[in-house]
């Protein structure tokens, strides 16, 4: 064979070397997030108001998504302590549930319990808890964002319980 008659065996064997050694990027999962992520992770959510819980008719309702090593849907509700008559005030003390379910079959889902407080005056939500359901049950979660129009967004981290104090 000829030195020209091997050029086009030669390109196609180059392209077919590099179609096979691109691997397309692969999605991150719940799974491999949690067991790459034993320090912890960071997060960040958007949520939109989506009104009043139907579970239980005294809890506000967002949903939205989160964004980071793990990402997927997010569900919110914010429950604010006290009296009827102390929601009249711009500082709210809030219990939340924080709930990122699983994107398919086979990965994890999140859940996480959190207090503290949102600022309705400047939109400012500080939330710290626990992760109660998923792989980092147990590490703590601290919430830092900001309401705007109702609107929720920010950053939520998930760090192991001593890694935080």
């Amino acid at each position: 064979m000829s030195a020209i008659a091997r050029i086009p065996a030669a390109v196609g064997a180059f392209a077919a070397l590099l179609v096979t050694s691109y691997a397309a990027p692969q999605r991150t999962t719940h799974r491999s997030a949690c067991a790459a992520s034993a320090n912890g992770i960071t997060l960040g959510f958007a949520g939109q108001f989506a009104g009043v819980s139907q579970d239980d008719h005294k809890s506000n309702l967002w949903s939205g998504r989160v964004s980071g090593s793990m990402s997927g849907g997010l569900v919110v509700t914010l429950e604010p302590l006290g009296s009827l008559m102390e929601t009249a005030n711009p500082i709210w003390q809030v219990k939340t549930r924080w709930s990122v379910p699983a994107a398919a079959p086979g990965e994890s889902s999140l859940a996480a319990e959190l207090y503290g407080t949102v600022n309705w005056k400047t939109g400012r939500m500080r939330l710290s808890g626990v992760v109660t359901e998923g792989c980092f049950k147990g590490y703590e979660a601290i919430v830092d964002g900001r309401f705007a129009d109702m609107d929720a967004a920010g950053t939520l981290q998930i760090q192991p319980a001593m890694a935080l104090r």
